[in-house]
This record gives C-alpha cells, sequence and structure tokens, in this order.
C-alpha cells in the first residue's frame, strides 16, 4: 500500500539540510554519521517538531545527498550541455527528484556535490 510522503515543516527540514550541506558533513560515499546526534541537533534547532518528523526530514535529506552526487557527476560528464542553461536543466532534475526544499537550498546542495562528485 502506497503512503504519500508527509509534509515536512520548512524549519525541520532546513535545519536537516544544514547539518548535510552547511556545516561541513561528509559525502554519502563517507561514513555515515551518528543517526541519533544528527537527530538531535534537528531538535535542538526545531524543539516542537516530533522525532518522527525529524527523521522524515533526514532522510530525505539524505536522499537529496545522493541524488545530488549523481546529478552532479551527469553535470560534469556534460550530459545537460554547457553554460548557464547546462545548470539550470541540473538544477531542475535535482528539484525534480527532491521536492520541498527552497531554490537556496538547491543551489547550495548542488554546489556541495559537484565537490563530492569530484571525489568519488
Amino acid at each position: 500500500m502506497y503512503t504519500a510522503p508527509r509534509t515536512l515543516d520548512p524549519a525541520v527540514l532546513s535545519a536537516a539540510f544544514s547539518l548535510v550541506f552547511r556545516q561541513g558533513r561528509a559525502p554519502p560515499s563517507c561514513q555515515t554519521p551518528d543517526e541519533a546526534g544528527l537527530l538531535n541537533r534537528i531538535r535542538d534547532a526545531v524543539p516542537s517538531a516530533s522525532p518522527a518528523v525529524c527523521r522524515d526530514a533526514l532522510i530525505r535529506v539524505r536522499r537529496l545527498s545522493f541524488d545530488v552526487v549523481e546529478v552532479a557527476g551527469t553535470f560534469r560528464d556534460g550530459q545537460y550541455g554547457c553554460g548557464e542553461d547546462a545548470e539550470a536543466s541540473a538544477l531542475r532534475e535535482l528539484e525534480e527528484k527532491d521536492p520541498g526544499f527552497s531554490d537556496a537550498e538547491c543551489r547550495t546542495a548542488f554546489k556541495v556535490g559537484l565537490m563530492w562528485a569530484a571525489l568519488e
């Protein structure tokens, strides 16, 4: 039975995003940080959030972290073309794969993903 994903509080999603993409966390290919620690830090940022909502946000951010490496690798290989149109196409694909993140978060994830893809 399919269950539609819950709508997440943008503050909770942003808190999870910040931990992975703005505070120097490792790419998905590296050892995973302590999940309990990440969940506690999300709850510290948004105390009103339930553990289930924090977990859902972390799952979505982790999915984004894997997808962004794939999209950035494809971009680096030139499969989106070149120039600004290529970057716009890559960002559009990322937004389609992982909806719910702000435009600024998608751009940040893409830039970080380019660095992560270079490490693989």
